[in-house]
């Protein structure tokens, strides 16, 4: 009977209004605000995502944008706070399993951008090596995913599984590694019919959750050692097994794999349930909505325009909320 917060990761196409209407109407969001420009040295316009460098490199946009949509996570988090709406369970995917850690706490506030800030986000890219990049696969149900990556496809991995779409005629696969691989999937799924629809993704180009980032791996590795990572006192939900993750060190063990191995929004989600959640708010413009089913009904939280629906399904499924946030 309880609710979790659910925290994903950066989209290919991140909307900023609704955050901005969060940050106009509500203190506790300012609040948040104020504090990661002074931790991070990024001003309001940034954070928000009013303003974009088109000067910056890759690193520097990837880095940025993280810190970014984990200031409007943990802002929203804190206005839901303010109205007595906390949770009993949480996880994320990607950036989105640090942003869960902080507030399960078990990272400090001020530990949690410091290490966005000064994590490799892309590592070491030879320009003239060959492009990198991302795909959207669009898997029916009784295919097997094993045929569209390694080590049938040579440069393809698995980078996430969102699960099956509500509609329960097919999974939606992240599939990462090298461009001229990921094309020509493409063109040959197209040809073929039989497994479904790949896109690949041009606006993306680090073949994330693969073994391409291991040196990514490492940074976090190093960081987290000295960042401060305690136990949580909530319960912490992985989502690169179904495991609810108990101690310091298995959480900065997360953060590494993170990097380089396959998230499972399907394991938190069962994980989650097995928890006895009956709400999933996914908090922030952080995950599409109507593509990924769950075992419980899940609100977006995305503008203050949303907060009526959360009310509505708290007291529909009967959800008992905790006494009092955790951080």
């Amino acid at each position: 009977m309880s609710l979790a917060f659910i925290f994903g990761t950066n989209l290919l196409n991140y909307d900023p209004r609704g955050v901005m209407e969060f940050h106009d109407a509500y203190p506790a969001m300012q609040k948040v605000y104020d504090k990661v420009s002074a931790w991070t040295g990024l001003d309001l316009d940034r954070l928000l995502r009013r303003r974009e460098d088109d000067e910056e490199d890759l690193e520097a946009r990837s880095r940025h944008g993280s810190v970014a949509l984990a200031a409007a996570m943990v802002g929203i988090h804190d206005v839901l706070a303010a109205q007595g709406i906390h949770p009993a369970a949480v996880g994320g995917l990607s950036l989105g399993s640090m942003v869960s850690s902080s507030l399960a706490g078990a990272l400090p506030r001020e530990r949690l951008f410091d290490l966005l800030m000064r994590m490799d986000h892309v590592g070491p890219r030879d320009p003239s090596g060959p492009a990198e990049g991302v795909a959207v696969a669009f898997l029916p149900i009784g295919e097997d995913e094993a045929l569209l990556v390694e080590p049938k496809r040579d440069g393809v991995w698995l980078a996430g599984d969102f699960g099956t779409h509500p509609t329960g005629t097919f999974r939606i696969l992240l599939l990462s590694g090298y461009r001229e691989a990921l094309e020509r999937l493409a063109e040959e799924t197209a040809a073929s019919g039989g497994l479904g629809q790949v896109q690949v993704q041009e606006a993306n180009s680090v073949a994330v959750h693969t073994p391409l980032r291991q040196a990514v791996a490492d940074s976090i590795a190093a960081i987290a050692a000295g960042a401060g990572l305690g136990d949580p006192v909530l319960p912490l939900c992985s989502a690169l097994e179904q495991r609810t993750l108990t101690s310091a060190a298995e959480i900065a063990d997360m953060f590494s794999r993170n990097a380089v191995e396959t998230i499972r929004i399907d394991d938190m989600s069962a994980e989650m349930h097995r928890h006895k959640t009956r709400v999933g708010l996914v908090l922030g413009p952080s995950l599409p909505r109507g593509w990924i089913g769950f075992p419980f009904p899940v609100v977006h939280v995305e503008s203050p325009a949303d907060l009526p629906e959360v009310m509505a399904a708290i007291f529909d499924n009967g959800v008992v909320l905790p006494p009092k946030r955790v951080s």
